[in-house]
């Protein structure tokens, strides 16, 4: 019975491990993303408070872009994601500049189709 429990403990152990691996790598990925995407190494600040606000906006940003591409069933990118919104951004500035409305119910759609919504 001592040996089924030795061995029972090794798997135990090693699942553990392999958890904890996983974890240490999503957080590193967080950092990684927060690093490039998000500005989280961009604040000059010296103050603590000031710095503990920029990093919670830097990993709040990072959160809410995790959630929106779940929430549309995309691939996790940040990249495709940060090109997406600037391209939505441009867009929306373009018309809002040459005061031109298009046909709302098309943008729309197309706007759907962008994010992955329409069926």
């Amino acid at each position: 019975m001592k040996h089924g429990l030795e061995i029972m403990g090794k798997a135990y152990t090693l699942l553990a491990y392999s958890k904890s691996l996983r974890t240490r790598f999503q957080i590193e990925f967080c950092y990684r993303d927060a690093k490039n995407y998000t500005g989280l190494m961009d604040c000059q600040a010296r103050a603590p408070w000031k710095l503990d606000f920029a990093f919670n906006a830097s990993f709040a940003s990072l959160n809410i872009t995790k959630l929106m591409m779940k929430e549309r069933g995309m691939d996790y990118s940040m990249s495709n994601f940060k090109a997406l919104m600037a391209g939505t951004f441009l867009t929306k500035r373009i018309f809002d500049v040459s005061r031109y409305r298009p046909n709302q119910t098309l943008i729309n759609h197309i706007f759907k189709e962008l994010f992955g919504c329409a069926a």
